[in-house]
């Protein structure tokens, strides 16, 4: 790990136990902390495992350690076990909607949370889900809403304009009892200019426990886990589990040059290279040595702010996201992304403060935008 001396030996240990695919070159990391600094605080390392949802993870991986005391080991166990019970009602509620949806002639991508627990660690107690996430071609959109809310007791989520998601946004918001779902139909949004219809290129049918569904390529599946980690300020920490789960499952299969090419094509060029360079500095993902030796302006300082937000929480949301736009941006484009952040539309305004479609209070939000970008606390921090 290259942080040793700037992070404590708790924090080490947090990042070692949250690799997904734990194996002899982190155990001999975590013998060696251990062997220099043998008066771990316990509760530090459990305090950061909950906060960035990686509590499953540091459970299955420390087991043979003898790390921690009786009373920490069953607060983890049972942050695994409420994990896996929610993962598997909502693999249960993703397969009835794919198949319902399917059954209607859309295509659907089931994305992250319990798919990902079934698909690429097998295993439900490892990487917690906040609600359901599918992709449909965009053309399906108003038909696959149309169906949820009629047959499967769905209904749009209250107070949000459907048009603002549409051209804000990029999902839909569906609720049902305790179950939230999101549908897609791109997978970036903002300063992304990305059609709808890249998703599906190279995208798969295959057959999910008999249920027809699509698979991204791996490359378009990179892209999307690399924009959301962007999009969530690079929090928490387990979205970077989620991600090396993905690239190391399916490395054999990446086409390194593809990605890079789609990433370049559509802006997010620098964007990929720091966060997969930062993928192998803080959780040794494999990835290929020329891309680790790519150099990123500002790398350590933006390497320092996301390590900041693992350990410290994230409140200056948008103050944050104002240095992470340098990673899109070329410098003389720079003063037009910032504006559009500062005064961006109407929609995205009632989106980011809740404020209804008809309500006057935007104009005042359009003054107070700047203000409130730089200086409030943000604590809408998504976790889905």
């Amino acid at each position: 790990m290259g942080f040793k001396k700037n992070i404590t030996a708790e924090q080490q240990l947090v990042l070692l136990l949250s690799n997904p695919f734990f194996c002899a070159p982190h155990k001999k990391a975590v013998v060696k902390i251990l062997a220099e600094a043998p008066h771990i605080c316990q509760d530090t390392v459990y305090s950061l495992a909950s906060a960035n949802g990686v509590a499953g993870f540091i459970y299955k991986n420390a087991e043979e350690f003898n790390l921690f005391s009786e009373k920490i080991n069953l607060a983890l166990q049972s942050a695994y076990k409420q994990t896996a019970l929610k993962n598997m009602l909502m693999l249960k509620e993703t397969l009835a909607v794919s198949k319902l949806l399917s059954d209607n002639e859309i295509p659907v991508v089931p994305l992250k949370g319990s798919s990902a627990s079934d698909l690429i660690f097998n295993d439900f107690g490892v990487y917690p889900s906040g609600d359901i996430d599918i992709l449909v071609p965009f053309t399906k959109l108003g038909k696959a809403k149309d169906i949820l809310c009629r047959y499967a007791d769905y209904s749009p989520v209250q107070g949000i304009e459907e048009q603002d998601l549409i051209s804000s946004h990029y999902h839909l918001n569906l609720k049902k009892k305790y179950i939230l779902l999101e549908i897609h139909w791109t997978l970036t949004k903002r300063y992304f200019s990305i059609p709808h219809d890249f998703w599906w290129q190279g995208a798969e049918p295959f057959e999910w426990n008999t249920v027809p569904v699509f698979k991204l390529s791996i490359e378009n599946y990179i892209l999307y886990n690399v924009f959301r980690l962007y999009d969530h300020c690079f929090y928490p920490l387990r979205f970077f589990s989620l991600l090396a789960g993905i690239i190391t499952h399916h490395y054999a299969d990446i086409n390194w040059e593809k990605l890079l090419d789609s990433a370049n094509r559509y802006k997010m060029y620098t964007l990929v290279v720091f966060t997969l360079k930062l993928m192998n500095d803080i959780l040794q993902t494999r990835i290929p040595e020329t891309m680790i030796q790519k150099k990123i302006m500002g790398y350590l300082f933006l390497k320092s702010l996301v390590l900041s937000g693992f350990f410290s929480g994230i409140q200056k949301q948008h103050g944050r996201m104002l240095f992470y736009t340098l990673l899109l941006v070329k410098p003389e484009t720079l003063a037009g992304i910032l504006l559009k952040r500062l005064f961006p539309s109407k929609g995205e305004l009632r989106l980011r403060y809740n404020l209804p479609g008809n309500s006057k209070k935007i104009y005042l939000y359009y003054i107070l935008n700047p203000f409130l970008l730089l200086f409030k606390k943000q604590e809408n921090i998504h976790n889905a």
